[in-house]
């Protein structure tokens, strides 16, 4: 039977082999493209560097008034490459060449030109490229249009002016994010994440913010204290300590056990018999920064805890203090509480502790307490970590370390 759309068919099929290859031809001509501005990209930022290290290496006066023209050149996007490195598999700007391109990009010229187009440009990313120049400038001047652009109803924008904010590291900016927090504390961790590396002068604003109302405001507020320079308001910092809210007493001992003074060890004491687990397993934590070995005769009080939290600060408190701890660990051993064997064993296997005693064992320095700690270990029945730290020996050891094994569970 004669088919009559066989030409329709065969017009098809041409058609859409038609759009295949120009799709295809489109795809190869874009990436193409792309690669071609990344080229370029990559060769004007060489182009820089080793103009700017002509420039640093030169001592003809002319040649430095010149490179503040060129540099003037520079896009916004180009300044943001060199100052973060971000394309440093082609090219790197150490420190001395990118303090000296932002003073020559520090101008004022420059600034109002990135000023108005992070005020006035309609595109985003090109609003945004402006707003990351002038925080890296750190021009104390763009400070009030990066604080109007973080309630930016674009989430991007706003982000980014954060950003941006957070490279000019002074007293001002810092006073501005804070205030953030204050307003939006749910992006407490993302700014006290950005406001860590600022110096240590802005405590006072910090401290001043943990007296704000909101119970949430307090905890990030100490959180950010206590990894800046809490040593300056112990007295405030004690108060919080007895706040109603137990993760603002929490942050509070953290505060406490960043400070390098063993003045503030009652008032952690106090704190290891609160109500609230958070507040006592913190406060176990403080205590052992603060006390050091001398810590282990009270936290090891606390190793039956109805809380595993709390007693998984006791064992970390054993780990980090591991040799003090040993007496306390035999005792443990050869007790009949489980908890305290189970937490004994894991603090001597985290602290790669298991090892070192089983090759003191082996060794003829050993007076018989290795042994006998081994002994204890193995009849707890609570020790996983044996044949790996058996594995840790060198063979000569692992023979005798084997047969000593074998010598305490035949006995």
């Amino acid at each position: 039977m004669y088919n009559y759309h066989t030409d329709l068919i065969w017009t098809v099929n041409i058609a859409l082999a038609g759009i295949i290859i120009s799709i295809s031809f489109i795809i190869v001509a874009g990436v193409i493209f792309k690669n071609f501005l990344w080229w370029r990209h990559r060769r004007a930022l060489l182009s820089i560097k080793k103009n700017v290290h002509a420039i640093l290496t030169s001592d003809d006066p002319a040649l430095q008034i010149a490179s503040k023209q060129y540099i003037l050149g520079f896009s916004p996007q180009q300044f943001i490459d060199i100052e973060t490195n971000r394309v440093i598999d082609a090219v790197f700007f150490n420190d001395s060449e990118q303090q000296f391109l932002r003073s020559c990009y520090v101008r004022p010229e420059m600034l109002s030109k990135l000023e108005k187009i992070a005020k006035c440009s309609r595109d985003k990313w090109r609003r945004i490229e402006a707003l990351l120049a002038l925080g890296y400038t750190q021009a104390i001047s763009s400070i009030g249009i990066l604080k109007s652009s973080l309630l930016n109803k674009d989430k991007d924008v706003a982000y980014f002016s954060l950003i941006a904010l957070a490279q000019i590291k002074t007293v001002q900016s810092a006073r501005i994010l804070l205030d953030l927090i204050r307003k939006d504390p749910s992006n407490g961790y993302k700014i006290v994440s950005i406001l860590e590396s600022f110096p240590k002068e802005i405590a006072d604003e910090v401290i001043d913010l943990a007296d704000y109302y909101d119970p949430l405001v307090k905890y990030w507020a100490l959180t950010l204290l206590s990894k800046i320079d809490p040593a300056i308001h112990i007295k405030r910092i004690e108060k919080f300590t007895r706040d109603e809210t137990a993760e603002v007493r929490a942050a509070a001992c953290d505060c406490l056990g960043n400070i390098d003074s063993k003045n503030v060890a009652p008032v952690l004491l106090g704190c290891m018999k609160d109500d609230s687990w958070l507040v006592k397993s913190h406060a176990i934590l403080a205590f052992g920064k603060t006390m050091g070995d001398e810590a282990l005769s009270e936290v090891t009080k606390l190793i039956n805890d109805a809380s595993w939290s709390v007693v998984d600060a006791v064992r970390e408190v054993m780990t980090d203090h591991i040799e003090a701890s040993l007496p306390y660990i035999e005792r443990f051993l050869n007790s009949k509480d489980e908890v305290a064997k189970k937490c004994s064993v894991m603090a001597l296997e985290n602290s790669g502790y298991l090892t070192k005693l089983l090759n003191t064992a082996v060794s003829a320095e050993d007076d018989g307490f290795a042994i006998r700690l081994v002994k204890a270990v193995i009849r707890s029945r609570a020790s996983h970590g044996i044949n790996a730290a058996i594995g840790h020996l060198k063979p000569s050891m692992r023979a005798k370390a084997l047969e000593i094994l074998e010598n305490i569970e035949e006995a």
